[in-house]
């Protein structure tokens, strides 16, 4: 059997989830997606997973209600540290004036979960408090709100973190408190700890008469937007945003970011429908010495996966001006996987899972019915690999033993296994509906005695670094992968990353690894690093992971903690 199932093992929905060191899994979801938790405060929900003995502890949760935040891991030298921010200020149906269309509101509430230290393991894990992001335009008072609440302003509900360069943390997206005049909270935010332990929020630009300056409201990203962190420093939205894709830079131009159109979006207006929102999947592909760190992002989940390969993006010397998405080879079978999840494994391989057999259209008519717009009954129980080096899809005839839907996380195990949990059941809210099974789904390598050990590598690097690693069978060791933590959420996980390293073969079991050159290729956090043994497979043996943290290049010596 390639899966291992965990009966109501998690105790708790877990629609968060990041691999946090030490063979730790943590996962939270605040009122656990049930709107009675939410109204009686009933937030604390949260979890670790040991992923050597299996064993399930509760490290406490922060005070709010972390349901639909968004998290990123932050920069620190000696821990690994998790920002989660945002969350739900209450359930439409709760609202009576329903200001926001509806629509969910957002906190402004922050909380960082802590490691023990990476140099000599002390302490515990736990959570600490962060300061709370900005305020927003307080709304006019109505007859129905004559006075509105400038606490329940700005925040975010459905917002994506990612770590930029310097290892500060940007917050896009989402919506506001309910009494925000602003429908979305579309001016990014960077949250940096430097200055504070309890970190300080900057706002890229102030808002005018409730409204976001310039670029910001036309090119407003969507909730839950797939961004990832380009080699060059840009963030590369790969959803759809006003039928294009784009890029932000920011901190630069007159409005503190600058937008750049990229190319029309891929495919047909299905396609485009299909990418315009938080249901499908999002990652870079492997990020390779050998290429120049070519960065390449794929989208999937509807029946055509995309590639679009940013090769010379802001390079006029490249000599590439034009860019575009090209089709994967195709799927067979070409189901839908709403809500799937997409893992990067060390041997470069993508692994999808899950996901529902419905497109957009058939949910918009099974909802408009009073039915489950994503029944459990259409589940997706095979898995897929993608292999990207050579462009193939092979579908995995290994049933997992959970239907997998909406709120569903996955995350690269230690040994290279994948870790699946959460789901609704029919995607639908309440306590009733939480699937509390863990799923580990075990790779073709898993099991193979070939594979090789690192059995030593630096707790510390940073870029432009030549570090050593140990390794058993160093002279039939043909690639170095540098694998980014993971943190999941709805169908992404934006912090994973691949990095092919180069390296050289010292003597016996010595190889000398050269990071990468900066921190745009390489951000600040904690990642796994792995060697691969040559095989008859071309893919390679790979090892299990053995935990790096790196740190920014502005700090060469690794001085102080974080």
């Amino acid at each position: 059997m390639a899966w291992i199932h965990l009966s109501n093992h998690a105790e708790i929905l877990a629609v968060h989830a990041a691999y946090v060191g030490f063979g730790q899994i943590l996962y939270f979801s605040g009122d656990q997606h049930d709107p009675g938790n939410n109204e009686n405060h009933q937030v604390d929900a949260t979890r670790l997973f040991d992923c050597n003995t299996f064993a399930v502890t509760n490290p406490g949760s922060p005070s709010f209600d972390t349901f639909c935040c968004g998290h990123a891991f932050l920069v620190a030298a000696n821990q690994v540290k998790l920002l989660a921010a945002g969350g739900t200020e209450r359930f439409p149906d709760t609202d009576p004036h329903l200001f926001h269309e509806g629509h969910f509101p957002g906190l402004r509430y922050a909380a960082i979960f802590v490691s023990p230290s990476l140099v000599a393991p002390v302490g515990s894990f736990g959570w600490s408090k962060a300061n709370r992001m900005n305020p927003g335009p307080l709304m006019a008072a109505t007859t129905a709100q004559p006075h509105p609440d400038s606490n329940l302003t700005g925040g975010r509900w459905y917002p994506t973190l990612i770590t930029l360069a310097s290892g500060d943390v940007i917050a896009m997206s989402g919506h506001p408190g309910s009494n925000d005049a602003a429908h979305g909270n579309n001016v990014p935010e960077i949250f940096s700890i430097n200055a504070d332990p309890k970190g300080k929020w900057r706002r890229l630009a102030p808002y005018t008469s409730a409204r976001a300056p310039g670029d910001y409201d036309r090119n407003a990203f969507p909730l839950y937007p797939r961004i990832h962190l380009l080699p060059t420093g840009d963030i590369l939205c790969t959803n759809p945003v006003r039928e294009s894709t784009w890029t932000f830079e920011p901190d630069t131009g007159s409005n503190g970011g600058t937008y750049r159109r990229v190319c029309k979006f891929a495919g047909t207006a299905f396609e485009a429908t299909e990418y315009d929102g938080f249901t499908k999947s999002s990652l870079l592909l492997p990020l390779l010495h050998e290429e120049g760190w070519r960065p390449r992002a794929m989208i999937c989940g509807s029946r055509q996966a995309w590639i679009l390969d940013m090769r010379g993006w802001r390079n006029a010397s490249s000599g590439v001006t034009t860019w575009g998405w090209n089709a994967t080879a195709p799927r067979a079978p070409d189901s839908m996987r709403r809500n799937c999840t997409a893992t990067i494994l060390p041997t470069g391989e993508i692994f999808v899972c899950g996901g529902i057999d419905v497109d957009q259209d058939t949910f918009d008519q099974l909802s408009a019915r009073k039915a489950p717009g994503s029944p459990d009954s259409r589940a997706v129980l095979d898995p897929e690999m993608y292999d990207p080096f050579a462009d193939k899809w092979t579908w995995l005839k290994d049933p997992a033993p959970t239907p997998r839907n909406y709120h569903t996380v996955a995350l690269l195990m230690p040994d290279g296994r994948v870790w699946v949990a959460g789901s609704d059941k029919d995607a639908s809210p309440g306590m009733a509906a939480r699937v509390l099974d863990i799923d580990i789904y075990a790779p073709w390598y898993h099991g193979n005695l070939r594979r090789p050990f690192v059995t030593a590598a630096p707790s510390l690097a940073y870029p432009g670094e030549s570090v050593v690693v140990k390794t058993t069978n160093a002279d039939e060791v043909f690639r170095v992968v540098l694998l980014r933590c993971g943190s999941s959420t709805h169908a992404f996980n934006p912090d994973q990353r691949y990095l092919s390293l180069s390296f050289r073969h010292v003597v016996e079991d010595i190889l000398l690894v050269q990071m990468p050159p900066n921190n745009n290729i390489m951000p600040p956090g904690p990642y796994m690093i792995f060697t691969v043994r040559r095989d008859k497979d071309p893919l390679g043996l790979p090892s299990y992971g053995a935990n790096v943290y790196v740190v920014p290049e502005h700090d060469p010596h690794h001085d102080g903690e974080l």
